[in-house]
C-alpha cells in the first residue's frame, strides 16, 4: 500500500486539484454530537460532483443533550446539502436481540450498497466515526480499490487539541477483535504464539485496556505514549495514570513504550511498522514459534487512523472494547465552533 498525504491546509488545496469535473465522489461520514464531524463534508459540499453518505451510529445508551447536539449538526448538514444526494443510514452498534456487537458488519454491508453505484473515488471521514465502524469500512473500500475499474480509496481524519463537548463513554465490557482485523488469532496455530500487545495510551482507559490484557495475555506490551502532544505533560500524566498496570500485570517498564507523535497518524503507523518488522525478522530467525503484534486503539482518532493504517499494510489483528453509550454533563448544546481543527489529514490509499 502506498500513502499520498496531504496535511492541514494542504488537504483543501489537493480537493481542489483532485476533484475535477470528471470525477464522481462518494464521502461517506458520520452524523455525530460533535462538531468536528462537520468539517470534511462541509469541505467537500463544495463540488457538485460529490455525493455523501451518513452513517448514524445507534447506541442504547446516548444522553439526550447528545442526542438534540446530532440532531443540530444534522440540521447544518441539510442547510448546506439541500439541493445534493445525501443519505443517512442508520448503523446499529448493538444487536437488539442478543446484544452482540454488529457495528462493523452492518457498517459494511451499507457501504457495499452505496458502492454498487459507479463512483471514480471513496472518500471516508473517521473524525468522529467509531473504530468499530471506521476500520471495517475503510478497509473494505481499500480492497474494493484493487479491483480493475473501482473507486480509489481515502481516508480522512480531523482533530482538535480541546473537544467541544464534554463526553463520557460506557464500554462494552467485552474485549472483541475489530470486524475483519482478526485474522487466524482465534485459530490453533496462534495457541503458542509469541504475542506482542501494542495499546494507545489514553485518559480513563485503564480498565478498558485491563481487560484486553487480561483477554489477550500477551507475552511482551510495548503501549504508545502520544509524545509529542500539544500539552506537553500530558505524557507524564498518563504513565501517572497508568503506573499500577505497568508495574503489575502488564510488566511494562520504561524501556518497553514507544513515543509516536499525538497529532500525527502516519508517524504512529510507520513506528507500529517499524517495530512488527524488526521483531519478525528477528523471531522467524531464532524461533519456530510463530509471532504476532496485536494493535489496541483507544483516545484520540488520529492515532487510531495511524494504527488503522499499519494494520491494513502488516495484516494485524486489532483488539478493542465498542462503547455502547455516552454521557455528557451539558445542561445545553454548545455554540458550533468557529475555529477549524488544528489537525487536518487526507490519506490517498493507493494499492
Amino acid at each position: 500500500m502506498n500513502h499520498i498525504v496531504s496535511q492541514g491546509e494542504d488537504c483543501a488545496q489537493f480537493f481542489r486539484d483532485y476533484i475535477t469535473a470528471d470525477r464522481k465522489v462518494l464521502c461517506i461520514a458520520t452524523l455525530g454530537f460533535n462538531d468536528i464531524c462537520l468539517h470534511f463534508p462541509l469541505t467537500l459540499a463544495g463540488f457538485a460532483q460529490v455525493d455523501f453518505l451518513f452513517l448514524v451510529e445507534d447506541r442504547p445508551e446516548v444522553s439526550e443533550i447528545l442526542r438534540a447536539a446530532a440532531v443540530r449538526n444534522q440540521d447544518v448538514l441539510m442547510k448546506v446539502l439541500a439541493q445534493r444526494k445525501v443519505t443517512f443510514e442508520t448503523i446499529e452498534i448493538v444487536a437488539s436481540e442478543d446484544t452482540a456487537n454488529v457495528a462493523g458488519r452492518r457498517a459494511a454491508q451499507t457501504c457495499r450498497k452505496a458502492l454498487q453505484q459507479s463512483y471514480t473515488d471513496v472518500f471516508v471521514d473517521a473524525s468522529s466515526m467509531s473504530r468499530g465502524v471506521c476500520f471495517p469500512v475503510v478497509k473494505y473500500v481499500f480492497e474494493e480499490s484493487k479491483k480493475p475499474g473501482h473507486a480509489c480509496a481515502h481516508v480522512m481524519t480531523a482533530g482538535r487539541n480541546c473537544s467541544t463537548i464534554k463526553v463520557q463513554s460506557t464500554s462494552s465490557d467485552s474485549p472483541q477483535f475489530v470486524h475483519g482485523f482478526q485474522g487466524v488469532m482465534d485459530t490453533y496455530q496462534m495457541d503458542k504464539a509469541i504475542k506482542l500487545w501494542i495499546p494507545q495510551l489514553s485518559e480513563n482507559a485503564v480498565t478498558s485496556l485491563s481487560r484486553i490484557q487480561s483477554k489477550l495475555a500477551p507475552d511482551e506490551t510495548c503501549p504508545i505514549l502520544p509524545f509529542p502532544s500539544w500539552d506537553p505533560r500530558r505524557g507524564d500524566r498518563l504513565l501517572k495514570e497508568f503506573q499500577g498496570p505497568f508495574l503489575d500485570d502488564w510488566n511494562v517498564n520504561l524501556l518497553d513504550v514507544i513515543y509516536a507523535h499525538e497529532s500525527n497518524p502516519m508517524d504512529v503507523c510507520m513506528t507500529i511498522m517499524r517495530i512488527h518488522r524488526s521483531r519478525t525478522d528477528a523471531l522467524s530467525a531464532s524461533c519456530a514459534v510463530p509471532s504476532v503484534t496485536v494493535l489496541s486503539p483507544s483516545g484520540s482518532r488520529i492515532g487510531s487512523v495511524g494504527m488503522l493504517l499499519a494494520a491494513m499494510e502488516q495484516d494485524l489483528p486489532i483488539m478493542y472494547e465498542e462503547n455502547i453509550g455516552y454521557y455528557s454533563p451539558l445542561s445545553s448544546v454548545p455554540d458550533l465552533s468557529q475555529n477549524p481543527p488544528e489537525h487536518l489529514w487526507h490519506i490517498w490509499l493507493r494499492p
